[in-house]
């Protein structure tokens, strides 16, 4: 792949992007100094050591000691990926660099490296992927001269340039201590007199001083004494110490420390525990109730014991992981029987998750849309389904259209493919796939496959079902985009029917959005405007933040169109904050290449920057409609003009490195403050009505909406113009000049 037409944008570069760790760091203070100092002098410094030695911590703990010295970090995690797995593509999807093919991933790397920047990159576990994470840091090491490398590997990698730590066991004091910090934390009780600390320390060496066995020794302090648990790990190391010969000595005598703890779980405990191996991501209880299922008895027994590690997710919520150890012992334990019948709960459940097995509303949809950090484990629930079964995937491929469509839409396309070719059989599962590839076709321009596939689905489905409503939405803008007016509109025409009796407000506010984009498209903007704008109170009123970006975006490029750029800006920087808030990168893209025109004879450097930034989709695969791309060329013949070939190109490069975020920021700017046209009319009318000394029951009557979608209103006016109460939205209104409400 050429760099000139990759497909992606970087995100933020904001340091501190590595994991934390729930306790505290003992010891390794002069591999911690090694490892620093290497960082300082070499491009590539490798930390290799048995598993269970604690390769991770020390890299973790060096970096975070060194602070800005080393650059910004990215921490790539390989044990989620499988062995013989593209690594350049977990490299990439780390990086933010979403729906990256597999063979465009090297140029995404290098092209987001490329920023003038020191950038650290971490990778971490590499031991199952070597030769391919050796062959990808040798690329990097020639093509990023910007980027340190810091690797965790079980074995060094042997390219040119590497500086290779060891990472052994712990001092016998610090080995000590770790247990005994631990031991007494999970029984604050227990005996430190001379005798025990004799068996701990005994005990240590028995584990090879490898800091996971040790913590996994101390977490049974809770139901034991060193004394007691000695003569019982030294039983179990005869047991599995005679494994292969080949395995290294201190694997061996960390299985036999794992073997220990899983030993004593009960049969209900182990089940679980093994169960948990299916698990590509962090998982709650329920999800370990409903695949592994383990009760909470079960999950706090394991996590007493460090078989499992809590943490706390984004949302707030307590979510559990297994170490690779963990995970690479529980998985040997399930035979191919129950390996099987493990991934099915896990199919199940995820289907589950999604609302795949019911018909789902716009809004349950959109709202799956924004579940990035499930993507590993729905990647986990297709790779099964596509062999055992297809007609599950491909109903969790409807289900999860949004998130496909939002983050990764060529990733979606061949997975929606796959399915569908394992499963022809016309039902309602197929047509679920069906409306998938549908969308995706569409966000590739492909309008033509787009159309087909949305009238194969219809084909299939009951003309007033929800899932015919969304293939007729979806038709509409194959249609649309393909410059078929009419038969857009009447796809459009017929979603709204269906989603008026099933009394989907958020589906009604799209397919009446769909209309006003018809509208633009067939160059009646006037026309359109009106239309957005009903459609615009629909989806408030939903609470449908995607379906608003649409419709703000539309209303942007309508009222540009007419030559009203103030207003036309206001809409389409809303647009771009609602999708912010959504994750969607397809509209967004679309509302940032009409204000990049905007902007272009104003401040043509900001233009181009913010062009160039767009053009990139963030990674999420397909391509721009003609309207976006006519707003590109604009920008590009304008600037050109007005900054000299030499300049376009520096201003040009330069925005290829910004996020959307960025580029909608520096535009922003361009604006200065926000003007009482950064309202929509219907907010005005509330403003006004606000002014008057009327309540939101009563703007509600006096304009026939629901007293909810004016407390909707009222608070978008108030985030926009950075208000906090509605004495002061009334006196902000005083001070400007309003038309009467409409009637």
């Amino acid at each position: 792949m050429a760099r000139a037409t990759l497909s992606t944008t970087p995100m933020a570069r904001v340091p501190g992007r590595l994991p934390a760790s729930a306790s505290s760091f003992v010891g390794r203070t002069i591999e911690l100094a090694s490892v620093t100092d290497a960082l300082l002098s070499s491009r590539l410094v490798t930390l290799a050591g048995p598993g269970g030695v604690g390769k991770t911590r020390v890299a973790l703990a060096a970096v975070h000691a060194a602070g800005d010295r080393l650059g910004h970090p990215v921490f790539v995690d390989l044990t989620r990926i499988p062995e013989g797995a593209p690594v350049a593509l977990a490299v990439a999807e780390a990086m933010g660099l979403r729906g990256v093919r597999r063979e465009g991933a090297l140029d995404a790397i290098l092209w987001w490296l490329d920023g003038g920047e020191q950038v650290l990159v971490v990778l971490d576990n590499a031991e199952h992927v070597l030769e391919e994470t050796a062959a990808l840091v040798a690329e990097l090491l020639e093509g990023a001269v910007d980027c340190t490398l810091l690797v965790t590997s079980r074995q060094p990698l042997h390219v040119a340039g590497e500086h290779t730590i060891p990472v052994g066991p712990m001092l016998d004091d610090d080995a000590e201590t770790l247990f005994w910090e631990r031991a007494l934390a999970v029984r604050p009780s227990l005996s430190v007199s001379t005798e025990s600390r004799s068996m701990a320390r005994e005990l240590c060496v028995r584990l090879d001083r490898l800091p996971l066995a040790v913590e996994l020794a101390a977490a049974r302090m809770s139901v034991m004494t060193p004394a007691e648990m000695l003569p019982m790990l030294e039983s179990r190391l005869l047991d599995v110490g005679s494994g292969s010969a080949t395995a290294p000595a201190r694997h061996r005598t960390l299985r036999a420390c794992i073997a220990a703890s899983v030993d004593s779980l009960g049969k209900h405990e182990r089940a679980a525990f093994e169960a948990c191996a299916v698990f590509a991501s962090p998982f709650d209880a329920r999800a370990a109730a409903a695949v592994a299922g383990a009760s909470l008895e079960n999950l706090e027994d394991l996590v007493t014991r460090s078989l499992l590690q809590p943490s706390v997710d984004s949302a707030g919520h307590t979510v559990f992981r297994l170490l690779e150890s963990l995970r690479e012992f529980a998985r040997e334990g399930l035979d191919a029987g129950r390996l099987e019948e493990v991934q099915r709960r896990h199919l199940a459940w995820i289907a589950a998750e999604f609302g795949a097995e019911r018909p789902l509303s716009v809004m349950e949809r959109s709202r799956n849309g924004q579940a990035v950090d499930r993507l590993p484990d729905v990647r986990a629930a297709l790779d099964f389904a596509v062999v055992a079964a297809p007609a599950e995937g491909l109903r969790i491929m409807g289900a999860t259209r949004e998130l496909w469509f939002r983050s990764a839409q060529d990733e979606g396309l061949s997975r929606a493919a796959g399915l569908l070719e394992r499963h022809p059989t016309p039902d309602d599962a197929r047509a679920e796939g069906l409306v998938t590839a549908s969308v995706c076709h569409t966000s590739r321009q492909e309008t033509e496959a787009g159309n087909r596939l949305a009238g194969e689905a219809l084909a299939i489905l009951d003309r007033d079902s929800a899932g015919a409503a969304a293939a007729f939405f979806y038709q509409a803008i194959a249609r649309c985009l393909a410059k078929d007016t009419e038969g857009s509109v009447e796809s459009c025409r017929a979603a709204l029917d269906v989603y008026t009796k099933l009394g989907d407000t958020a589906g009604c506010s799209r397919a009446v959005g769909m209309l006003g984009m018809a509208a633009v498209w067939a160059h009646r903007d006037d026309d359109a405007i009106g239309i957005l704008h009903e459609a615009l109170d629909l989806a408030v009123a939903a609470g449908d933040l995607w379906a608003q970006g649409q419709i703000l975006t539309y209303l942007g490029l309508a009222e540009s169109n007419l030559g009203r750029a103030a207003v036309g800006r206001a809409r389409l920087l809303e647009g771009v904050n609602a999708f912010a808030q959504v994750g969607d990168i397809s509209y967004r893209g679309v509302a940032l290449a009409r204000l990049a025109a905007l902007t272009v004879a104003r401040d043509p450097t900001t233009a181009v920057r913010a062009a160039a930034a767009t053009t990139r989709r963030e990674g999420a695969g397909g391509r721009f409609h003609e309207i976006a791309l006519a707003d590109f060329a604009q920008v590009r013949s304008i600037a050109e003009l007005l900054l000299g070939s030499q300049s376009f190109a520096a201003a040009w490069e330069a925005g290829e490195k910004l996020s959307f975020a960025e580029a909608a920021e520096e535009l922003r700017a361009v604006e200065g403050g926000l003007q009482p046209g950064m309202l929509t009319p219907r907010e005005l009318e509330i403003v006004e009505l606000i002014r008057r000394g009327l309540g939101n029951a009563s703007i509600a009557r006096q304009l026939s909406l629901s007293v909810r979608t004016v407390e909707n209103h009222v608070a978008h006016a108030l985030t926009k113009l950075g208000l906090h109460s509605r004495s002061s939205l009334a006196v902000w209104a005083a001070e400007h000049e309003h038309r009467e409400p409409r009637a």
